[in-house]
Formats: C-alpha cells, structure tokens, sequence
C-alpha cells in the first residue's frame, strides 16, 4: 500500500540531489562572469553605486509595497507592460488579459538573455516557434498547441474498492488541444478572440462526448471605462483552481470540481482598478441554446469573483494575493449534483451526493496565494448551500492548502490584469525544478445527502525542462468516508507535457 509514497519520496530525494550541484555550479559561473564584468568597468574608470545629478532618483518605496503610481527601483507604473506577468510568446489562456493591457505584459524573469538561453533539452528553434504566427495592422493570429498525458496507476484497500469498485491503473489523454487566438481592428480598438479545440480520446463515443470538440470560443472587446467584455465558451470565474492555468498550477489536479462548473456559454465583464491592485469579473451563463433545451429546463449561474493585491515587490518575486467569490447556480432540470473525483482525471467519483431535487444553489469561495522568492503558500475554500426542495437544505464544503517550492530558485510571477499567478520561467540550462505538498478536503455528508467525506495528502516533483517541456510526477494517499466504510487508496500519477 505504500508503494506511491516510497517512489515519490525515492524521486524527491534524488532531484535534490542531482540538482543541488547542478545549481551550485551554474551559480558559481555567474558569479565568475559578474565579477570579470566589475572588473572590467572598473579598468574603464566606471563609477559604480553612483547617481549623477541629472539623473532621475529611484523610486522610493514602503518595504515590499510600491508607492501609488510606481514599481520599486523601477519608475514604472503598474499600468505599464511590466506588470503582467505572461510569457508574449505563447498563448494566453484568456484574452482578456490582452483587452485589459495595450502591451506586451513581461515578467522579471522573462529577459531578453533568459530568451536565448539554450537549454539541455531540446525545444523548437527561434525562427520555427515564429512561423505559426501572423500579424498585420488590422489582424493577428498565434497559433498554439497543449499536449498533457497522464499515467495513473491505483493501489487500494478492500473497503475502498468496495466503496468506489477497482481503480484501473491507465494512461489518460489529459489534453490534446489546438489554440488560435489573435486580435481584429486597429491599434486604437481591437477585439481579441480566442479558440481552443480538442480531441476528447479514442474512447469519446463510448463516454457520450463528440471525438473533437471547443473547449473554448470566446471573443472579448474593450468597453472603455468598463473593461473587458466577453462572449462564448469560457471559464466561470469562481475559484481561483479553474481560473489559473491549469498546466501550471502546482499541483497536478484540481480538488474543488464538485463546486464548479469547467466551462460554460454566457457574457462576463472583466476589469482592473486602483492600479491594477483589484480585479473583478462578474458573469452570467446558460448554455439553453447550445444544449438545445429548453430556456426554463436549464439554470443560470451568476458568478462574481474579486481580487486584491495586498503588496508586490519591484521584481514580482514576493507577493500578497487575496480574493473572494460568489456564485449562483440554479438547477438544471430540478436537481443539483456535486461530485469529485480523487484528484485524478480518470479516478470513479469518490464523493458524491447524487441528484438532489433543488431550485438552486448558493455558493462562496474564499483564496489566498503568498509569494516569497522560491517558497510559495495557495489556499482555497469554498462553501455551498442547496436550496432543496422536499428535504432540509444540506451545505457542503472544501478545501486546500498547498505548499511549494522551487530548489532552482524560480518564482511564480504576478499577473495583475486576471489575477493569479502564471507559469514559472526557468532561469538554468537544465530548467526549473519544483516540491510541492498539499492537503486537501471535501465534505459533501450533511443532514439526509452522504455524499463521502475526503481526505488527500501529495507530495509532488514538477521539473520544467524548458519553457514549454514539463515532466510531473504526484504520489497521494487517499482517506474516504463513504457508505459506513473507510476506504484507503494511493495514487501515482506522472505528467508529461508540452504548451506551446
């Protein structure tokens, strides 16, 4: 039964290992090039640590908090391109970020010299990577690709197989998904649209999905003062698991399904204010007319989410990110259904309440994500409550907390126009490396719905061996409280990836 955490542990250890000298040695050289560097302008009678007099003086700043107006050391504003946090070389999951900033959005990491940094492992050259790629005055478009597949392999108990029957271990088709996305108009108002299809396995037929599919078709314009207002297939902004990039999260699955809804048709206002340290988002959805049902048979969901950025330091490494959601979400077809799978995308439904007769259901979610250089805190947790209609009202909740950090010294960086964290950009040949352990919790057992009660606890190893190659691997042990039995399982889970 221990055979996941074993292994996991085995890999860890032989990461810190292999890394630690790796590490130690590229350091040493960069230290050696700064120093020939001081040397050198020292010869050529170059002051240093010194402002001239028609110089303008650095910003001045509060601890890790800029000033109004200013980013630390650097005399930018917040509104500038500097703030985000997306790599501009590949696709962004949201075009409202693209609607919210006029320009090209960089993160401290991604420097012009980190850009030609050739990595140990091989990715596309430069002038291929450009080739997918058009832009003209009135129209752009980027081409884009993500690829993730999963191995999962399962080791459980008696109970538990009699709670949730045999887990099979299998490969999983994570994501074979094909991006176009690009702007239309002028430079003065341009819209942004965004397009993501994808195949959805060999075995779609059987799992009553279509073999290719959108996962996404949005389009979202500028509305002056307003923000960004966007229309199609897309992301509800309720929690900050399905909001984020999900290839890039820390962890290698998500945990709060149960009380979100993946992807839906509707409009949502997105927009920035006090300089970019708040977002907001408000939504409605009902995809009637894409299901082809009837208007009154399917819910609406009003979703809002609100985030804060409490402080940032100059360079994007240290961090304080709060924020809160709400969501209503009426029924479809006179019931409500949560359920949630072991954090794993091929796992049976470990907790669920069955379909509850309900009008509708009222849900919060509460978020925080502390930066600090490598080391980095994410926790999330949400609460529902059913509006039943011949039972008494039951309410569910959840929640994580996961922990990380990055042995290669990376970071998360910030990006202030959708609120959380983008990908890691690694800054070593042999790309970034990065632990992470996270708790999770789901309870969806109240009053007459025993939906299960869950319990997981990971260890995962992330490695990024460039910036797009990611290779995963997540041991977990899970705890299930369901049908008067408690079941024990362990997952090993492996992650192969490449975003393009």
């Amino acid at each position: 039964m221990r055979f996941c955490t074993a292994y996991l542990l085995t890999a860890c250890c032989a990461a810190v290992i292999l890394v630690r000298p790796a590490v130690a040695q590229e350091a040493a050289e960069q230290d050696k090039a700064t120093q020939a560097g001081s040397a050198a302008d020292e010869d050529k009678g170059t002051q240093t640590n010194q402002q001239k007099p028609d110089q303008p003086q650095a910003a001045q700043t509060t601890g890790d908090r800029p000033l109004p107006g200013q980013a630390p050391g650097t005399g930018q504003k917040p509104e500038s391109p500097h703030a985000g946090g997306t790599d501009p070389n590949l696709p962004q999951p949201e075009s409202k970020a693209a609607s919210l900033s006029k320009g090209t959005q960089l993160s401290s990491q991604d420097s012009e010299a980190v850009k030609k940094k050739e990595f140990a492992t091989p990715d596309l050259p430069p002038k291929w990577a450009r080739v997918p790629q058009y832009h003209w005055k009135y129209f752009s478009t980027l081409l884009g690709f993500a690829g993730v597949y999963d191995y999962n392999g399962f080791s459980q108990d008696t109970a538990s197989t009699t709670q949730v029957e045999r887990q099979r271990d299998q490969w999983d088709d994570r994501s074979t998904r094909f991006i176009l996305l690009g702007s239309i108009g002028p430079e003065s108002y341009q819209a942004h649209y965004y397009a993501a299809y994808s195949w959805n396995g060999f075995d779609a037929h059987e799992n009553g999905k279509k073999t290719w599919s959108f996962t996404d078709l949005i389009i979202t314009a500028p509305v002056g003062s307003l923000g960004a207002l966007t229309f199609g297939k897309t992301k509800e902004p309720f929690v900050y698991e399905i909001v984020g990039d999900a290839t890039f999260l820390p962890q290698i699955e998500r945990v709060l399904n149960p009380f979100f809804t993946s992807r839906n048709v509707g409009l949502q206002l997105s927009n920035t204010v006090f300089q970019k340290r708040m977002t907001y988002t408000l939504g409605w959805f009902n995809q009637w007319w894409v299901q082809k049902t009837v208007f009154s048979d399917t819910g609406n969901d009003f979703v809002g989410r609100v985030t804060g950025l409490i402080s940032i330091n100059h360079d994007g490494s240290r961090y304080l990110h709060v924020g809160g959601s709400l969501r209503y979400s009426g029924a479809n077809n006179g019931v409500i259904d949560l359920r949630g799978r072991a954090e794993s995308n091929v796992s049976s439904y470990y907790v669920d309440t069955g379909k509850i007769p309900a009008s509708n259901q009222k849900e919060f979610a509460l978020e925080g994500l502390w930066a600090r250089d490598r080391y980095s805190v994410l926790t999330e947790y949400v609460r529902s409550q059913v509006n039943a209609t011949n039972i008494p009202n039951p309410s569910f909740y959840g929640f994580y907390v996961t922990g990380s950090v990055f042995l290669t010294g990376e970071h998360r960086p910030y990006d202030r126009n959708v609120g959380f964290a983008r990908r890691p950009i690694p800054q070593r040949r042999w790309g970034a490396v990065e632990l992470t352990a996270r708790y999770s919790h789901l309870d969806l057992d109240d009053k007459s719905i025993h939906g299960g009660i869950m319990d997981k606890e990971t260890v995962d190893l992330n490695w990024f061996l460039n910036r797009r190659w990611k290779l995963g691997v997540d041991g977990g042990f899970v705890h299930l409280e369901r049908a008067d039995l408690n079941g024990y399982t362990e997952i090993l889970q492996t992650r192969i990836q490449y975003v393009f």
